[in-house]
C-alpha cells in the first residue's frame, strides 16, 4: 500500500501487514493508520570489517573444527535492517525492599529474525539518529508489531522477573510497582553469511555492530566425532562402575540405577554436542540470565 509521510509529505509503499512506517526521505517514523510520529528513531551504524571473515576467524576456534576453515568458499553476504523497539525497565514489590529489578530490553518489531534475536543482549550505546541512507544498503524491514503490544511485552518481562526473585527469597509479595519507559525504534545491523565447504552449504548470522557471531554451523570433524563418542561410552560405564560398587555396599540396586542415570546425563550432553556432524554454536546467545552487553548510556 501507498502511504504519506506526515512530516515532509513524501509517498512511498510499505508492506500492507505493517502498522508502523519509516519514511526513506526524511526518516520520521509514523503509525501507518493515524499518521502520529513514533518516539525517536535511531540505527546504529554497521562495522568496516568483512563478517565472513569475523565468522570463519571465531568457526576455526570451535572444537572439532576443520584446520582449513577460514578458507571456505563464502557464496553470499547479505545486510539486514531489523526493527527492534527498546524500552528501559524497573520494577520493585511495593513492601518488599531488596525486591527490584533494572533491566534494558530490545524486542524484535519484524523481519523473519524476530525468533533469533529473541531475549538478545542488544548494546545501547553507539546508537545514532535514523539515516535515511541506510534504507538502500541492505534489505530494510519496517516494524510489523505495534509499540503497543511491545510494551505489553515489556511489561510481562519485567513482571516475571520480579516475581523470579521474589521466589528466591521466599518473600511475600504485596505487588509490584512498574516503570516501563519507550526509548525509540532501532534498525539494527544482522549480517547473514552462507559459505561451503566440502559441497556442504552453512547459513550464519552476524551481529552487524561488532562481528559477534549470533549463530553460526560448521561441520565436525569425524576424528572429533570418534573421541566424543567414545568419552560418552565411558561416562556411561563409569556411572555404570560407580553405580555397581555403591549397590554393593548398600545392599540395594538404586546405587546402579543412579551411577547409570547420572552417566547417561552426562553422556547425552557430550553425544549432542560432540557426536553430530554439524554443529550450532553461538558467541553470546548462552548468556542465560541477564543482559551483560546491553548496558545503559
Amino acid at each position: 500500500m501507498e502511504v504519506t509521510c506526515p512530516v515532509c509529505s513524501a509517498t512511498f509503499k510499505v508492506p500492507d501487514t505493517v502498522t508502523v512506517a519509516t519514511c526513506p526521505y526524511c526518516g520520521a517514523t509514523f503509525k501507518v493508520e493515524s499518521g502520529e510520529k513514533v518516539g525517536e528513531h535511531f540505527f546504529f551504524p554497521p562495522m568496516r570489517e568483512d563478517p565472513a571473515g569475523k565468522l570463519l576467524k571465531f568457526l576455526s576456534r570451535q572444537y572439532g573444527a576443520p584446520a582449513d576453515i577460514v578458507d571456505a568458499r563464502v557464496t553470499k553476504k547479505e545486510l539486514h535492517w531489523v526493527p527492534v523497539y527498546f524500552f528501559y525497565l524497573h520494577g520493585k514489590d511495593k513492601y518488599k525492599e531488596t525486591v527490584e529489578e533494572v533491566r534494558f530490553l530490545g524486542i524484535p518489531a519484524g523481519s523473519p529474525f524476530k525468533t533469533l534475536l529473541m531475549n538478545y543482549p542488544f548494546p545501547v550505546r553507539g546508537k545514532r539518529f535514523f539515516d535515511e541512507t541506510i534504507v538502500k544498503k541492505g534489505k530494510y524491514y519496517e516494524p510489523e508489531m505495534p509499540r503497543e503490544q511491545a510494551e505489553e511485552i515489556a511489561r510481562s518481562h519485567i513482571t516475571t522477573a520480579l516475581q523470579q526473585e521474589a521466589r528466591e527469597e521466599s518473600a511475600r509479595t504485596g505487588g509490584f510497582e512498574l516503570e516501563v519507559v519507550f526509548q525509540g525504534l532501532v534498525h539494527y545491523p544482522v549480517w547473514e553469511v552462507h559459505y561451503e565447504y566440502n559441497g556442504q552449504s552453512f547459513v550464519n548470522f552476524v551481529d552487524g555492530t561488532d562481528g559477534r557471531v549470533i549463530r553460526a554451523e560448521y561441520p565436525l570433524m569425524s576424528e572429533a566425532r570418534k573421541r566424543a563418542t567414545l568419552l560418552g561410552i565411558g561416562l556411561i560405564g563409569a556411572g555404570a562402575l560407580l553405580g555397581l560398587i555403591a549397590s554393593a555396599y548398600a545392599g540395594t540396586v538404586w546405587g546402579l540405577i543412579g551411577g547409570l542415570v547420572g552417566g547417561g546425563a552426562g553422556a547425552a550432553g557430550v553425544f549432542s554436542k560432540g557426536s553430530v556432524s554439524k554443529r550450532v554454536v553461538s558467541e553470546v546467545m548462552g548468556i542465560k540470565k541477564g543482559n551483560t552487553y546491553f548496558m545503559p548510556v
